[in-house]
């Protein structure tokens, strides 16, 4: 029971959890109108990028992260680091608008021709409480899961033809990469970067770009900083 307990609670196994809860709820959209793809990988030759979610429809292209998550979560659209708080306990984690934004500008190299801006979707399970989360951009979403239809559906200006489409979603699937060996590198590839960053730190080097951390003193005690503010706003 125990060794059970522990895989439940495995980030990879909540992962599948949580995106195969995004998968029931996208059910709801008209096949006719929407094309939805699921665990892409992407590559622009230099790097490669593993998106949950996208979905095309005549209202345009949303890209949806998926984060099962419990507990309050606090964070802002232009924060580095976001918060979670399980009773007393806090642990941050990296601002998903930032990481969806990186899938989107992958995407846009894929899609030149589109001119209009794709919707970011973060959806957090509903084990979690969206306690505190400033959004102020009105392409950019963080909500549960159960609420990702109605936020495809509030877009009501008319973008794509079907064959339009058809296309779109053609190509991503041609473009996915579907090698197991790719995959295997693009995880050993974030762990070689966390490793990086944690070296950065340890070595107080910004992560972000570079220059020295300085330990500076907020509302909450003293805490480490660029020494590039506000150029650079990486904090530890």
């Amino acid at each position: 029971m125990i060794l059970v307990a522990a895989v439940l609670k495995s980030p990879l196994v909540k992962g599948f959890f949580g995106e195969l809860g995004v998968r029931f709820a996208l059910r709801k959209l008209d096949n006719e109108d929407y094309k939805i793809l699921h665990n892409i990988m992407l590559s622009d030759g230099s790097k490669t990028t593993q998106i949950d979610h996208v979905v095309i429809g005549r209202n345009g292209i949303f890209v949806i992260e998926t984060k099962n998550y419990q507990g309050w979560i606090f964070g802002s659209e232009k924060s580095a680091k976001w918060t979670q708080t399980i009773y007393k306990s806090k642990k941050q984690f990296h601002n998903p608008i930032r990481q969806n934004f990186g899938h989107i500008k992958m995407l846009e190299q894929h899609f030149p021709g589109y001119q209009h801006p794709m919707v970011s979707i973060i959806s957090f399970s509903s084990n979690s409480t969206l306690k505190k989360v400033d959004i102020q951009s009105s392409h950019i979403h963080v909500l549960h899961t159960t609420g990702i239809v109605s936020a495809i559906q509030s877009y009501k200006e008319s973008l794509l033809t079907r064959q339009a489409i058809a296309a779109f979603a053609t190509h991503i699937e041609n473009a996915n990469i579907k090698d197991p060996k790719a995959k295997k590198q693009h995880v050993q590839t974030i762990k070689e970067t966390q490793q990086k960053k944690k070296g950065q730190l340890s070595a107080n080097i910004c992560p972000n770009c570079g220059d020295p951390l300085v330990t500076r003193t907020g509302k909450h005690g003293p805490f480490k900083g660029c020494s590039s503010f506000p150029k650079c706003r990486f904090t530890a």
